[in-house]
């Protein structure tokens, strides 16, 4: 039953994009440049993606309640997919990276179409694909705010869960600064990470059930719990994430598995894989880690290291804690939340830690 609700979610999700998608289409104004450019955010907005974040702002939103407009709070749910995908450009941007959910990355093929159109002596083809990501965000970002603005629920809600999504989005931009600066140092605690993660992806998961409540005229004691239980379920699901960034089949991802290690980006595994490690595995770990231009057998040997010294085994058993966590807090909310949509949210954060993609 979860499983054809959380299907039927997407489907909803996805026509309600493309209607939205089409209407702000209108200004584009016959401008092929332009036409172009809205086509390729489009596709990249359809690549893939589970619309975790807008199902969980949905299913936050019945479970306070059952009768809320559901067309409605699917528009607003949008806000926070525009939101994920315009961070995802500036991630790949930020990343130097090639693709994203098996394609080209978004930046990269304003590249190619540089490269195409336009004379070498005139254009560096790679600064203008980075012009064209930083601004592609940018109009994913602009799309996202337009999305909230919906006239399904009253001035004030809309109001209110707009202020909730720009705290969101200001979390998310301070845990990418935090990620930032823990890449260019090895010295790094699971208190860091986890203040990093509670930010560039836990927050969206904590508007997404926060602003759900909202738009549901929920009590206090909902909101807070919805949104506890939004963040554990989101730091749980990074952790995952950053796993399967190293363990995982690139084919499902869509993206190199070898890629986290040699950005040196700062996972859970890491940091304590490096406290675990005896003085050989951290030189080995220290050596390899951020060069990006190390062999698959060195980057085995860190696989090997995050296994052996028991920082896989510690991931795994820190995502299971987070993520029983998160259900605690859906039994704390006052007056209680509706059952069957209750046992949804349960399942989508159990969907978010049993994964390989």
């Amino acid at each position: 039953m979860f499983l054809s609700y959380y299907a039927n979610l997407v489907k909803q999700i996805d026509t309600s994009l493309k209607e939205f998608m089409y209407k702000n289409a209108v200004a584009i104004d016959k401008n092929d440049f332009l036409q172009f450019y809205y086509d390729e955010i489009e596709r990249f907005l359809f690549s893939g993606g589970k619309r975790v974040r807008p199902i969980l702002m949905v299913t936050s939103g019945a479970a306070v309640n059952p009768a809320i407009n559901e067309n409605g709070i699917i528009k607003v749910a949008l806000s926070l997919e525009l939101l994920h995908n315009a961070s995802l450009i500036h991630d790949d941007i930020m990343d130097n990276a090639e693709t994203r959910r098996g394609k080209k990355a978004f930046h990269k093929v304003l590249t190619l179409y540089s490269k195409q159109n336009y004379s070498d002596t005139i254009q560096n083809h790679e600064d203008f694909g980075v012009s064209m990501g930083i601004l592609g965000g940018d109009f994913a970002y602009n799309m996202a705010y337009n999305a909230i603005h919906v006239n399904e629920f009253p001035p004030e809600t809309v109001l209110k869960a707009s202020l909730e999504f720009n705290e969101g989005f200001f979390k998310v931009v301070r845990g990418v600064i935090i990620e930032t600066d823990l890449m260019g140092r090895f010295n790094v605690s699971e208190k860091d990470y986890l203040t990093m993660v509670e930010g560039k992806t836990a927050a969206l998961f904590n508007a997404a059930t926060k602003m759900g409540a909202i738009l549901a005229n929920a009590t206090e004691s909902q909101i807070d719990n919805l949104g506890f239980f939004g963040k554990n379920a989101g730091i749980a699901f990074q952790i995952v994430d950053d796993i399967i960034g190293s363990f995982g089949n690139a084919k499902k991802t869509g993206k190199p598995i070898d890629s986290d290690i040699k950005e040196g980006k700062k996972t859970l595994l890491l940091i304590k894989a490096l406290e675990f490690a005896d003085d050989s595995e951290r030189e080995t770990l220290e050596g390899i880690v951020g060069n990006r231009d190390v062999s698959n057998n060195d980057v085995e040997s860190v696989r090997e290291i995050f296994r052996t010294t028991g920082a896989l085994k510690y991931s795994k058993s820190k995502a299971e804690e987070l993520y029983k966590s998160s259900l605690q807090y859906l039994e704390k909310a006052e007056p209680a939340l509706d059952q069957k949509y209750m046992q949804y949210l349960r399942e989508i954060a159990k969907k978010g830690v049993n994964r390989d993609n």
